[in-house]
């Protein structure tokens, strides 16, 4: 059925889209088309608004089945341990593996929990609101008459704060979820905020402070008061958030010009550093073979890698050039002076000869940059000359002396390199003052026996020392990892171009 047509009407005559009955149609029952079009409008906008609400409960009722489950199945446990309990009440109760149990960590049945209370005042209030999803970036989200509060202490110029965060909900119909955004220096459902965190992790692990001193310190200046619990927890909350950054500082390792290793035992495993001026990198693990340096510099280290004597060092990581540790070898030196080579005049003079050439290397090196090149290259070819000359001795007739000129043939090529390469060091002091500062830590935790223990530690001392070396402010770095994670900020203000110190 068509539109009626007015009478003495002609349809090829009708050249403009006027609708004769745009005030009155008879399809709407005699009613105004634009009050129609009105109540068709609004029904649109209706129907959205209940669409809405509809999603928005579904949304809850998922959350509240899901909890119902959870609470459920708590139960059934519950009444399991109760049946099994009340069937043999005199038995004693055999405490079962970590691995084996399914329960749920926590108090025993019984026991009353406890909760950190809330604060007795509030001292500021902060509404988070959104003008974009922060999932999807969508602008297009419309507010929802729901809101939760977190309520969380931290410090704030020397002074514990709390802060009550008013969180505002947003439909998003881009990626149809309900969202809502998170205040500044906020830790998403934590009680205790960045801050704290931050500086608890630094006295650990740089003013080196057990859990109870950290806990009293605490306490005492800050009027704050928590458990160790809640310590260990802020090590494992800082060690997800920094592992990022951690593994990035791990992957720029061989990018370096130079590198000084050293280990040293960690409990039951090996606390292995890596370091130079520009970064200090910790690594525990359960090996101290090769492949550790291995994972760390790779089979080829495109630079100079300056260690002690030891094997891993050797021949299955290769170098550009390597640097061994002289005060090491002065330190052997001197000790067999000392034992008394009267017997052995050749070995006595081989020795001494040894410890001359060698200070007067070190000497030479520490003049590099007053002398003329002309005249370091002159005074490092003398040298050269004279250590071969001396490596290539009659074998010896102290056999510990001999054991020193079988090493200076060994690594005849490892014991100069700092005077070709002026930039580094002639020992490996650099490291093992890295490691000293570890060795105090581990007096005091006495090493660490999980994964995720040690992985803190290696982490929280790298990320500090790295930032101090760096002239950053730790407890800033912690603040920022603790609160943001590690952002694309935190990464390129790590980043430190490089290059391969030049011979001269």
């Amino acid at each position: 059925m068509g539109w009626p047509q007015p009478q003495n009407s002609n349809r090829n005559r009708i050249k403009s889209p006027y609708c004769p009955f745009r005030k009155f149609c008879i399809f709407l029952h005699g009613e105004d088309p634009e009050s129609v079009l009105a109540e068709r409008e609004y029904l649109r906008d209706r129907v959205d608004t209940l669409e809405f609400a509809m999603d928005f409960s579904n949304h809850q009722i998922k959350q509240l089945q899901e909890r119902i489950k959870e609470l459920e199945d708590n139960n059934a446990q519950l009444e399991k341990e109760l049946s099994d309990a009340l069937k043999d009440p005199f038995t004693k109760y055999k405490k079962r593996d970590s691995a084996e149990s399914t329960s749920k960590r926590g108090a025993p049945i019984g026991h009353e929990g406890h909760f950190r209370p809330n604060p007795e005042m509030i001292d500021k209030t902060q509404n988070v609101y959104l003008d974009r999803c922060p999932i999807c970036s969508g602008e297009r989200i419309s507010p929802c008459n729901h809101t939760t509060e977190h309520i969380q202490e931290d410090f704030e110029d020397g002074k514990l704060i709390s802060t009550r965060f008013t969180h505002c909900y947003y439909w998003c119909p881009d990626c149809q979820r309900v969202v809502h955004g998170w205040g500044e220096n906020e830790i998403p459902n934590a009680f205790i905020g960045p801050d704290v965190r931050a500086k608890t992790s630094f006295m650990r692990h740089e003013i080196k402070s057990s859990y109870n001193d950290t806990r009293r310190t605490l306490e005492c200046f800050g009027n704050l008061k928590l458990s160790n619990a809640a310590l260990v927890g802020f090590d494992k909350h800082m060690t997800r958030q920094g592992k990022p950054l951690y593994d990035a500082l791990k992957q720029s390792l061989p990018n370096y010009p130079f590198m000084h290793a050293d280990e040293t035992g960690w409990k039951r495993d090996w606390l292995w550093g890596f370091t130079n001026p520009f970064i200090t990198f910790f690594d525990i693990d359960e090996s101290r073979g090769s492949q550790v340096a291995i994972d760390h510099l790779g089979t080829f280290y495109h630079g100079i890698l300056i260690s002690d004597f030891y094997n891993a060092y050797r021949d299955k990581i290769g170098a550009s050039a390597k640097q061994k540790c002289l005060v090491h070898l002065l330190r052997d030196i001197k000790k067999l002076l000392e034992s008394g080579l009267e017997e052995h005049p050749d070995a006595e003079s081989f020795l001494l000869e040894l410890k001359k050439l060698i200070k007067d290397a070190i000497l030479l090196h520490g003049q590099h940059s007053a002398l003329s090149v002309e005249a370091y290259r002159s005074g490092r070819k003398d040298i050269l000359k004279q250590f071969r000359k001396l490596y290539r001795h009659a074998p010896l007739s102290h056999h510990e002396s001999d054991n020193i000129r079988m090493r200076l043939i060994t690594f005849k090529n490892e014991l100069f390199t700092f005077l070709k390469y002026p930039e580094i060091s002639p020992t490996n002091n650099f490291a093992e003052q890295a490691i000293r500062n570890a060795v105090l830590l581990r007096k005091l935790i006495f090493g660490s026996m999980t994964a995720s223990g040690k992985l803190n530690v290696a982490l929280a001392m790298t990320i500090i020392r790295t930032s101090m070396q760096r002239a950053f402010n730790p407890i800033e770095i912690l603040r920022n990892i603790a609160g943001k994670g590690t952002t694309p900020e935190l990464f390129k203000q790590f980043g430190l171009p490089v290059t391969m110190p030049q011979a001269p």
